[in-house]
């Protein structure tokens, strides 16, 4: 059975990642459908990742879901680490813990969630797209907040986690959690 599921998670990247080479989908941003995140300098993000890169993915799903575009950690993988994408969206890093892919790291704009959230959003925008589920905490580093979005109540194991600076996000992290909540991120 985990030979099936293996099967089935590689075939979904494949097809995925055949849909991420066609021209983008001229959708609406809230649509977070396979068609809406066209290629990498169009894809949006979700609490599991982005485009066809989610979180949990082994680094050999994660690179098949991707056409062969994401390399693999130039040390041991059990620990923290940031992998290379080239030809990834401008400011997208992946971050690896265990094997597996963890989180992804928005630091660009120009690269937005599904809902249409970006850099430079205020904070209202954030609460607004996500209807009032951000949950607000002080930065641990700086004057600004950090909103943390839990998109599905249900499944509290994924997150958005915008970081604000004078009311408006300078950057984002989306993924499993604890990884997402790690505000240092790793080596």
């Amino acid at each position: 059975m985990l030979d099936d599921t293996r099967r089935a998670l590689v075939l979904v990247g494949v097809v995925l990642s055949i849909g991420c080479n066609r021209a983008p989908d001229r959708g609406t941003a809230a649509d977070s459908s396979p068609a809406a995140t066209g290629t990498p300098g169009t894809m949006t993000v979700t609490e599991r990742g982005i485009g066809p890169l989610r979180a949990g993915m082994t680094l050999s799903e994660a690179s098949a879901a991707l056409g062969g575009a994401l390399g693999a950690p130039s040390a041991d993988t059990a620990g923290c680490r940031y992998v290379q994408w080239p030809g990834g969206p401008p400011g997208v890093r992946v971050m690896v813990e265990g094997g597996r892919i963890a989180r992804v790291d928005v630091d660009s704009a120009g690269v937005r969630t599904a809902t249409g959230v970006g850099i430079g959003d205020t904070e209202e925008q954030v609460q607004r797209q996500y209807g009032g589920r951000a949950a607000v905490s002080p930065q641990k580093y700086g004057e600004g907040h950090y909103l943390t979005v839990t998109p599905n109540p249900s499944d509290t194991s994924y997150a958005i986690v915008f970081e604000t600076s004078g009311g408006k996000v300078t950057r984002y992290r989306a993924g499993r959690r604890p990884q997402v909540e790690y505000v240092e991120g790793c080596g």
